[in-house]
């Protein structure tokens, strides 16, 4: 461990019940809520039995191995699938599919009926209108507080959507980034 790491520890052990409990869960909800974030639906299990859910605490790990993550809560409906599965695709989600993620945040009993979807030569699912994908082994899972932390090597991917906005969250909305068509237009400054 790093002598960063080993002091931000430090710091943390030395902390009061009382300091932690000035935090209130739904203050850090809204002022995490101020990041944005883009829109991703986790799925996983086999065919018939299949589900996924949304989530927007995604991030690329490594490039060398392909490794990412997201967070997902200790009582989510997908842990068993998960572990069963060994494995899940992160399906990016486009500014026009906030009702999918609406969909998949909810409890439903058809996850997929009316989805359009297929499998991989793996059995994983995948949304097959969604912006991009990441097909994922599981490598290792970390608690982490009342979430896990679910790491996965990517083993495929996908852009079946390409151009498209994608959907984000900020402020507890939902909405596709409104960029313009100029978005990676650099200008030249006059000399």
């Amino acid at each position: 461990m790093s002598a960063a790491a080993r002091s931000l520890t430090r710091a943390q052990e030395t902390r009061t019940a009382e300091q932690t409990r000035n935090v209130e869960p739904l203050s850090l909800r809204r002022v995490c809520g101020l990041f944005t974030t883009g829109v991703t639906v986790i799925t996983t299990g086999p065919d018939g039995d299949a589900d996924g859910t949304t989530v927007n605490s995604f991030t690329s790990v490594s490039l060398e191995p392909p490794l990412v993550l997201f967070c997902l809560h200790r009582n989510s409906r997908l842990h068993t699938l998960l572990e069963q599965s060994g494995g899940f695709t992160v399906n990016f989600l486009s500014g026009r599919q906030q009702s999918l993620a609406r969909h998949f945040a909810g409890r439903r009993a058809t996850a997929f009926e009316g989805i359009p979807h297929h499998f991989t030569e793996d059995g994983l699912p995948v949304l097959s209108e969604a912006l991009a994908y990441l097909t994922c082994t599981t490598v290792d899972i970390h608690t982490a507080g009342d979430h896990e932390i679910v790491i996965g090597e990517v083993v495929d991917l996908g852009v079946p959507e390409h151009g498209l906005e994608p959907l984000v969250f900020f402020d507890g909305s939902l909405g596709p980034l409104q960029s313009g068509t100029d978005r990676f237009h650099h200008t030249e400054q006059a000399s």
